[in-house]
Parts: structure tokens; sequence; C-alpha cells
């Protein structure tokens, strides 16, 4: 069996020196699932490694018997962060494929869009909204409105693209449990609130997680999109606990 990574994982796992953290990456000894252990304190890091090697995963959370192998940081002190950043998860993927080979882990890195309906443009920049479809049963709605009311949807995820932040997506659950991917850019434009925090220090790392709604609190562009998550989580419950 071969683990299929996501390269999206490996470039928000991929942080900035500055930000004094790193990232893990763990894999099941039988090639069927992988995990994300970020943010780690680098110094903790590296002074638990080497004083007392873990024999049940990493120091920082992780599962008995399952590969550990270190994300290391990359070099943010450049014009271009981004750039580099994305750059440096291109070898780091490279690398992470030839070292669990050499544990016997066969794997690849795949690569994706930060969501797959991405919406599109026309010459005179108007936004062509495509129809809303169910992964499962390919139920289609028309409009957002019909789509966010629909009591068989639940708020599942935000899974957010910290290089782009209107390029994330608002992730639901329909009542067959299939998937409707929603993108930010169908609710909120691009907000204009502070610049991308991402990989420095004043970024609390939510981002970095899937699973989280928290509300960011930080002066950055992605802070919008995480209030919005809340807030539509804390809706879709309040309708489906009054209708119940």
């Amino acid at each position: 069996m071969t683990v299929k990574i996501k390269f999206v994982d490996i470039l928000r796992a991929t942080l900035g020196f500055r930000t004094g953290n790193e990232s893990w990456i763990g894999v099941s000894p039988d090639s069927n699932c992988y995990h994300i252990v970020s943010p780690v304190d680098t110094q903790i890091s590296k002074g638990v490694m080497a004083c007392n090697r873990p024999t049940d995963g990493t120091p920082f959370g992780g599962y008995r018997g399952w590969v550990y192998l270190r994300i290391p940081p990359f070099f943010d002190g450049v014009p271009d962060a981004e750039s580099a950043r994305r750059d440096h998860a291109v070898k780091v993927s490279q690398e992470l494929i030839k070292k669990l080979d050499r544990y016997g882990i066969l794997s690849s890195v795949e690569r994706e869009n930060c969501h797959p309906r991405k919406i599109q443009t026309v010459n005179n920049n108007a936004l062509v909204e495509q129809n809303l479809s169910c992964s499962s049963c390919n139920k289609t709605w028309k409009k957002l409105v019909d789509c966010v009311k629909d009591l068989d949807l639940m708020f599942l995820a935000y899974h957010p693209c910290v290089s782009d932040f209107v390029e994330g997506s608002y992730v639901f659950q329909h009542g067959c449990k299939g998937l409707v991917y929603i993108p930010v850019s169908r609710f909120i434009r691009r907000s204009n609130e502070g610049k991308n925090l991402a990989n420095f220090n004043a970024c609390p790392g939510y981002c970095y997680y899937n699973d989280s709604i928290q509300e960011c609190r930080a002066s950055c562009e992605g802070s919008p999109y995480r209030r919005l998550a809340r807030r539509l989580y804390e809706k879709v419950s309040d309708r489906r606990k009054r209708i119940q």
C-alpha cells in the first residue's frame, strides 16, 4: 500500500525560521494514513530528541510504532518568502519520499488545488458562480442561500489556504455523508484586514489545523474568513437544534 500525502499539508506545515517553530509528519507503519504535528517549538524539539529520543512517537504528540520525520523550517528572511516557502516544501516532499522508503514505506505526494471548485473569472472580472454539489449523491444547489439553509447540511470544517486566503473553502457534510466544498470567495470578497501573517510570530497557527474554527484576533487578512467560519458553524448548529 502507498500512503498518499497531500502537498498542501506539507506546505501548511512548512513554517518560517522566524516563527521559532517546526513541524513533523507521522506515517503509520501499514502506510494507511498520516498526520501532521504542528507547530512544535524548535528548541524543545532539538533538546528532547537529542537527550531522550522517544519510543512511542514524538515527544509532542504521536502514536506508538509510527514513523515520524521532521519538516524543517524555511528561511523566510527574503523578499518573496511565499515562493521560498513553496520551493522548500517541494524539496521536503522529495526528501520525505526517500526517507520513508528507507523504512519500507511507499509514499507519494499529491499536488492539488486548495479547493476543488474554484470560481472562474471572465474578461469583465465578473464572477461566474458554479452550481454547488454533493460529492456523494450529486445533489446540486443553484444558489448559495439555498445550500446554506438546507437542513440536511452540517458545517464540518474550514480549509484555509495560507498562501492565498481567498482560495480557501468551507466544507459542509450532507445528510448522505457526502461533502460540499464552498469557496470562501462565494461568501466574502478578498479581505483588506492587514497583511498575511501566516508563518510570522504574530500568527497563532489556527490555520494549520483543518478541524479548527477558532476565531483569530490577529490583524491578518485571513482573520475575516475564520470569523465567518465560526458564525456559519453556530448559525447552522442553532437552526438544526431549533428544528429538532
